[in-house]
This record gives C-alpha cells, structure tokens and sequence, in this order.
C-alpha cells in the first residue's frame, strides 16, 4: 500500500515553523520564561541521539530542519511581542512628536495616520505611532509627508481582551492626538505619491461611494467603503474582492504574461518583467500579506517555467507562508493572513476532487473548474470565518461561483482605465466613469442585497476546527485512502461535528447562560435562556464586537435589548442589531422607534424569565435562576448587595468612602489584572441554575 501523504517538505516546514511562532506566542502571553525551550531541546536530542543509533540518515537530517525552524519561529515571535511590550516613553508627560506619515484614513469621527521612524523629543520610538485627527489639524499631510505636533502617548497593550492586538500585527505601538497644531512638510515617496495620485484620480472623477469601493478593489484600501456595504460584501463571502492577493496579482500576472508572448518577449526578460511588475504593484498595495503572499507564489511558478521544473500549488504555498512568517511572525494571527493562505489551501486540496465529480455527472470543464475553486476557497476559509467573525456566508459559494469571475474581468478594465487615466490626466473624466460603470452597476445589485438573512452562525471555533479539517481531507485527492476509509472517516467527522454544534447551542431547561463582552470603553452582557435571548449593554458597546459575541453564540436574533447609560445611551442601541423590543431608563434621552421597534421606558419589568429594575441610568439589577445581578457603568455603584456584580468601573464609591457593593462575584468589563475582567481573558461564560454560579 502506498503513503496515505506524499510529504511535501515546504508546507511541513511552514507548519514546523508556525507551531514555533504559536509556541513563543502562548510563552509571553502566559508569561511563562522561555526556558521551556530547554525541554523542546532535549526532546531532539533524544531523537537525534536515537536516529544516530539506528544510522537513520534521514531521520537526522529531519529532526535538525525541523527543529531549527521550530526554534527560528519560536525566538522570532518571542522577541518580537517581548520588543512590543518595551515602551520608551513616560505616558505622563508631553513629548514634540515628528514622523513620516505611512498611512491616511478615515475613522468615525475625523481621520488618521499612521507614523513610521517617529521620534519623540529627538529620541526614536521603538515602534509606529497612530494619530487620530479631528476635523480641523492644522497643515494638510498625506502619504510620504513628515509631521510634527506635541501630544502625550498611549501606549498599546500586546494582549488586549483575551487576543494579541492587532496593532501589533504592523507594530504600532503607541496612540495619540495632536494637542497643538499640526505641522508638516512634504517628502517624496515612491509608493505614496503612486497611491495618492490613483485616489485622486478615482475621487475626482467618479462618485464617492463608487470610489471607495474602487480604491478598496484596487489597492486593498477600505477605509473610506460605508461600513453597511462593507458588511454586506462580507455576509456575501465575496469581502476577499478588497484584499490585495492571488486574485488581483493572478490577473496583473496573466495579462502582462498574455502581452509579453504575443509580443514575442525573451523568456528570461519576461519573467524579469512579470516579476518586477507585480513586486511594483505589491508595494504600490503597501506589501500587504495577501499580496506578498501571492508575489511569492508567482515567482516560485516563474522559476519553475524558466527550470522546466514542475510547479506544485502547496509546495509554492509553503515556500511563501515560510518567508512571510520569517520576516513577520506575527502575520501568523492576522485575519489577511489565514484568509489567504487557509482559501488557497483549500482550493489545492480539495477543487480537484469537486472538479472529478462534475466532470463524471458530464458538468462543462469550465464550469467545474470555477465550482471546484469556489468550494474549495470556502471550505478553507471557512474555520477563520467562524474563529473571527462567528459565522460563514451561505450564499458566498454561489457568489463566489458567478460574480468572481465578472469581478476579475470589470477588475481588469477598471485597472487599465486607471494607469491610461495616470498616464493621460486629461483623459480621466472620460475614461474613468466608463472604465467603473460596469462595476458600478454590479455593486449596486450587491449592495442592494440583503446577504446577512444567509448567513450560518452559532459553530463556534476551538475543537470545531481540527474535527472540520478532518472531515474535509477525507474529500481531498491528496490523501490516499480507500473509499471505504473515506466514508467512514466522514460519517464520524460529521456525526461528531453535530453534537458539537448542539453542545454549543443547547440551553438546560430552566438554566441561564450569560456572557460578558467587552472593547475599549464598553461592554455588553448577553443572556441566553429556552425562554429567550436578552442584549444588556453599555452606552459605549461596540457594536462589531457584539454582532462577533452574537454569531458565535448562535443569537442573532434578540428577542430583547436592554440598555444603561447616561446621557448618550441613545448611541448605544444599532439598528443594525434587529431586535423589535427595547428596553431604556425613562431619565436618559429616548431612543428614536425604527420602524417596529417597540421602546419601553420602564423602571420595573420582566422580560424572557427575568426581573429587570432600574436603580438609575446607570446601574440596572436583574434576577434569574434564583441569583441576583447588579450591572453598573457608574463610576460610583450604589450601596447594594448581589450575587454577581459586572460592572464597568471598580467596585467603589468615593461618595461613601469605600466599596458599596458586596458581591460573591465580582466581573469587570475592562478592568485588568482582576479575578474575574474580559479586558485580560475576553469573552466570560457563567452558567446559572437553581441559585447557583458555574463559570466557564
């Protein structure tokens, strides 16, 4: 009988040294010492000392490889956050900051930049300082510009909320906002001024809207799309439109390549030419992962061209994962990152096996090849869906299916509509309204659906993804195994991936389950039942967070919210939250109805089994399954006794000169370093029954 693999030593390297970067990342976050090595470096000597023994030569030569990269990838990612961690100034004091601006965006309430080589008092800061900008600065910056302002820093924590940052993901470390006015002066940048002179291409000649969507698909850039329509690309499963990667780089790729033969062009000048340009357009993008990613993977086809050298889709998929995470070990928890890699793997593994069973029911070879890919890139994608956002799209393979490969022909005229528009400026009020109308008109139907009624939520991740995975390889052409094997290893995957998803959904009669959300400067407490599910949260709540809580949780649909605030509590309640039933103190500003949604301003009520009193705006008590709960976001709790509080300040009141709550648990929403706060572990799971408290 053959292998059941065939080893491909790339990817293992690339597994071998992810393992090390997941390792050093649990070293620091555990904040265990690093000794721990020692016992990975005596179990290889074990191993090698028994490979000596036995005179396995290959056995040597693959516990050194894999070992080195194990260590690379573990050192790496250690130092990396240990650096991260270092912060070079005191967070007190008043620093003149100067920069050079990398990044400009737009945020809720005004813009931002991104600083990189930043100083504060002369001193270099070890890492890239975010600025926010109110609507009025000071002098105009863009891209490429140096500034200068005096403010103090803030400086960002590497394990916020349970996760690493995603900050330090490109090793900003430190916040801010200018305290005088800024000042600037422009500096040349190759990429910036390229980038700046295609956003004012798009936005002086075409509509804004249609012109965020556009910049977005060109360059990976969604700061300025509407987040409702942003949202609705992501529901669709077709959000990878506005990542930079196989896609975008594939189709430059094969054009220049369709060009460069017809112009009969020397093969080696053609593959120095392919490779520049799309290395050019990568940077162009800011050498985003997914670009890098898909740079890497065209250059390893390239060579294999020139060599006559067979060119494997994964192998050249490890070989890229290998280099991306040598120089930057944290893109292995960026969402851009897994995406990327996680879709194309897909698409190797299993499009094959799609593509043979189309072809055998007589399915068009075209056909099945672009069904193949779509299932393929779904099925990979799909346990980082679930991990990150809490739910997958159900209508992203049909999507993906018929509107990608439109997507990649507008995306081409678009493109070239673009470089004639930079090349003839005169020309771009002209070329340019035609070069989008037809994407223009695709994104209208697209945004005009309503995609969030397919979504799939309430999976969860942890054990789901490593059972999924097994699953779907027993579908795969990559393993070889009878199938007999296959059907069996499938039927029991399957069968075990539906009792997990009823572990994670069901709900004892008469139990509750409450989980406690939090980001910045809100929170949120969700609290599920047979009898119904209720949203109590925060004037400040973040609103993406809570949507991620509600998908992973399987509850979408609220049948209840309950707000406490003070004067902005009208803020906290999204539409976008569809729930009919909500529930505010009548002292703060009333929430305006949306269409059938029933405000309620009641100080006393029952809701889902549960007895809601407001003490205040403020601070609102509950009781279920026999325990009480206090929830607060004052700064002084009232003088109360519970059985849970979950608060969003510490349990103190200055007006009584201590603490006024006596509370057998007490839950913080961002308060670190506590016994029981979501700022240090994340989400909370408590289980109530018959007066009792189970935690999670």
């Amino acid at each position: 009988m053959g292998r059941i693999f065939n080893v491909r030593v790339p990817v293992l390297i690339a597994c071998t040294l992810a393992l090390g970067v997941l390792t050093g990342y649990f070293i620091c976050y555990c904040e265990t010492n690093i000794v721990w090595l020692i016992a990975v470096v005596s179990i290889t000597a074990i191993i090698f000392l028994f490979a000596l023994i036995l005179k396995k030569k290959k056995l040597i030569v693959f516990t050194l490889v894999f070992t080195a990269f194990f260590a690379v990838g573990l050192l790496n990612c250690y130092f990396t956050l240990q650096n991260y961690q270092v912060c070079d100034v005191d967070t007190e004091s008043v620093y003149l900051i100067n920069g050079t601006v990398k990044e400009k965006g737009v945020t809720a309430y005004g813009e931002y930049i991104i600083l990189d080589d930043a100083t504060a008092d002369g001193e270099k800061l070890s890492g890239k300082v975010r600025v926010y900008l109110s609507d009025v600065y000071g002098d105009f910056c863009e891209t490429g510009y140096t500034v200068q302002f005096y403010t103090k820093l803030k400086f960002n924590d590497a394990f916020p909320y349970g996760e690493l940052n995603y900050y330090a993901e490109d090793n900003v470390k430190y916040i801010c906002s200018p305290y005088s006015e800024l000042t600037s002066s422009y500096h040349f940048s190759f990429f910036g001024s390229i980038r700046s002179a295609v956003k004012d291409t798009l936005y002086d000649n075409l509509s804004y809207d249609t012109a965020s969507v556009c910049y977005g698909i060109l360059l990976g850039d969604t700061q300025n799309v509407d987040d409702e329509a942003l949202d609705n690309f992501r529901y669709g499963g077709i959000a990878h439109i506005f990542a930079v990667s196989g896609l975008h780089i594939g189709l430059v790729y094969g054009i220049l390549t369709f060009i460069l033969k017809k112009l009969s062009v020397n093969k080696y000048v053609s593959a120095g030419l392919r490779f520049a340009a799309i290395i050019f357009y990568a940077g162009v993008c800011g050498f985003a992962v997914s670009s890098v990613r898909a740079v890497i993977m065209c250059g390893a086809n390239i060579l294999a061209c020139l060599f006559h050298v067979k060119s494997d889709g994964l192998n050249n998929l490890g070989f890229a994962a290998v280099i991306i995470l040598l120089i930057s070990p944290l893109s292995l928890f960026s969402v851009g990152f897994q995406l990327s890699v996680c879709a194309m793997g897909g698409i190797f593994l299993f499009s094959n096996g799609v593509k043979t069973v189309l072809k055998k029911i007589k399915t068009p070879a075209k056909i099945a090849a672009g069904v193949g890919a779509s299932v393929g890139a779904q099925a990979g994608s799909l346990p980082v869906m679930l991990s990150k956002f809490g739910y997958i799209s159900g209508a992203g393979l049909i999507l993906n299916f018929l509107i990608i490969p439109l997507v990649s022909m507008l995306f081409s005229l678009l493109f070239f509509g673009t470089v004639l528009s930079l090349v003839i400026p005169p020309a771009a009020s002209f070329i340019m309204p035609y070069a989008a109308l037809p994407l223009e008109a695709l994104l209208s139907f697209l945004l005009m659906a309503n995609f969030e009624k397919a979504l799939i939520t309430g999976f969860g991740a942890g054990i789901f993804v490593p059972i999924y995975f097994t699953v779907a390889l027993a579908f795969s052409d990559k393993i070889n195994i009878k199938i007999l094997s296959r059907g069996v290893l499938a039927t029991c995957g399957i069968a075990v991936l539906a009792i997990c998803v009823l572990v994670q959904t069901y709900m004892p009669a008469n139990g509750y389950k409450i989980t406690v959300s939090a980001y910045n400067y809100g929170g949120s407490v969700l609290v599920k039942s047979q009898q119904g599910t209720v949203l109590i949260m925060t004037e400040n709540a973040n609103i993406s967070r809570i949507k991620n809580c509600l998908n992973r949780e399987y509850s979408s649909d609220l049948d209840g919210v309950v707000i406490i605030g003070g004067d902005n509590c009208a803020e906290a309640y999204d539409l976008s939250l569809h729930c009919n039933t909500v529930f505010v103190c009548s002292a703060n500003i009333p929430v305006q109805p949306y269409y059938f949604t029933e405000i309620h301003y009641e100080k006393e009520f029952t809701f889902c089994g549960i007895e809601f009193e407001y003490i205040d705006g403020h601070n609102l008590t509950a009781k279920l399954g026999g325990v009480s709960l206090l929830l607060s976001d004052d700064k002084n709790l009232p003088s109360k006794s519970c059985d849970m509080l979950i608060s969003l300040y510490e349990n103190f009141n200055e007006e009584l000169g201590g603490a006024p709550c006596v509370a057998e648990y007490t839950v913080y929403f961002n308060i670190p370093n506590t016994a029981y706060n979501a700022y240090d572990y994340g989400d909370l799971t408590f289980y109530i029954k018959d007066g009792t408290i189970d935690i999670k």
